[in-house]
């Protein structure tokens, strides 16, 4: 498939501006084939996707809706949409799957709707027969995250407003009036008992659950401005990763969560990010830019793994990993959704790697020989080496393109 082929399966137009994205809990495995329906290999399978958005009131002409599509791993391709449900003069802003269940919590413009899928026959969204009072008359929320464990919901609204709830019983655990001037992200660590806040403007802070008060405030260096904010996940380093601005530039700096002291930052974009993500397996961190460029990165140093320039034609509205981490799904306020695969550059890195040493190693035995046959007063032609190192660097290249 050739690459502008393939560009075109993994991203699709809709009819609406996308202002968010989420991917199911579930990944169905694809069968191999009608008869036999024998599960595909290396774990290929189909997961669905949620997009929300559109144009406002009826006046924009732009209907406002919740999509339903899916995406194929095993041939990298996203559907068009297998199901809307209208949410009337509402557009969905935020979108907060959680793990493991069939639930969907949506935030629209006065309070939150609980949906679900239901997988009877098609499978279809369908808003939750039960009644969610704590999020009724909440108004509009800026962010929705679930805890890795599914035991809590957190919320940050354009009111500056934080709230933290028990699931499914939706006891209040925290109630921060006035926590930001609007609340810009929100993001649980990997245990659940801390949970990070960032606003439009100020500090960034973190809050401890068991507490309900704030264990401490960072604060950007002088000229930048803090915006998305992700604790890590892989369980061994304790790191917070925060977006910063400076002045247009998009920067991730990196704060030890055991000290609160920023360990590092690093310029990763010329545009302003709009958009942030980290894997579940912690691997990974993505971001999105005011361009519609989307980058992903290693966690560990922040070097860049893949990069799409103009992913998208205006700014990323939001992303997610897949919950196996081997796709990156974005949108963007152009209508288009894309999947980018997560490719594996480890065999072909450690490759080169070998392949340069394996060179030097040629190179330096020759001018020992060169050497030596100079001392004895031998005759070794140039030509001959130069040949000779030619064809050695030719099949190390064609093995190392064969692995």
């Amino acid at each position: 498939m050739s690459k502008r082929k393939k560009y075109l399966t993994c991203s699709r137009k809709y009819d609406l501006p996308l202002f968010c994205a989420a991917w199911t809990a579930a990944v169905v495995p694809k069968p191999r084939n009608k008869e036999d329906g024998a599960a595909a290999d290396d774990g290929a399978g189909v997961a669905h996707v949620v997009f929300g958005g559109g144009g406002g009131n009826r006046k924009s002409g732009v209907k406002n809706k919740l999509l339903l599509a899916h995406y194929d791993f095993a041939s990298d391709m996203l559907s068009e949409a297998v199901y809307t449900l209208s949410t009337d003069d509402d557009p969905p802003y935020r979108l907060a799957v959680h793990p493991g269940s069939n639930k969907i919590v949506c935030s629209i413009s006065k309070d939150c709707r609980l949906l679900e899928l239901n997988a009877e026959e098609d499978l279809k969204l369908e808003v939750s027969k039960r009644v969610v009072q704590p999020l009724q008359d909440i108004g509009e929320q800026n962010c929705l995250v679930f805890s890795g464990d599914g035991t809590r919901l957190a919320t940050g609204g354009e009111d500056g407003h934080l709230r933290v709830f028990e699931w499914p019983s939706l006891e209040l655990v925290m109630d921060q009036a006035g926590a930001h001037t609007a609340v810009k992200d929100i993001d649980f660590s990997l245990d659940g008992s801390l949970l990070v806040s960032t606003g439009d403007a100020g500090p960034c802070r973190v809050w401890d659950l068991s507490k309900a008060s704030a264990v401490t405030s960072l604060s950007a260096s002088k000229g930048a401005n803090l915006g998305l904010c992700r604790f890590s996940r892989d369980g061994t380093k304790p790191f917070l990763f925060i977006t910063m601005r400076e002045g247009s530039k998009g920067v991730i700096s990196i704060w030890n969560s055991t000290t609160w002291k920023m360990s590092t930052s690093k310029r990763l974009s010329e545009y302003p990010i709009s958009a942030f993500a980290i894997s579940p397996d912690g691997r990974f961190l993505a971001i999105g830019n005011s361009e519609g460029d989307v980058k992903v990165l290693n966690a560990n140093n922040l070097g860049v793994v893949m990069q799409v320039k103009s992913a998208h034609m205006v700014f990323v509205t939001s992303m997610e990993f897949s919950p196996n981490s081997r796709a990156l799904l974005s949108v963007s306020g152009d209508s288009s959704a894309r999947v980018t695969a997560i490719s594996e550059p480890t065999k072909r890195e450690g490759w080169r790697i070998y392949m340069l040493m394996f060179l030097l190693l040629l190179l330096s035995y020759w001018f020992f020989i060169v050497r030596k046959q100079d001392e004895a007063g031998g005759d070794l032609s140039v030509r001959a080496v130069i040949n000779y190192l030619d064809l050695s660097v030719r099949a190390v290249f064609h093995l190392g393109v064969r692995r």
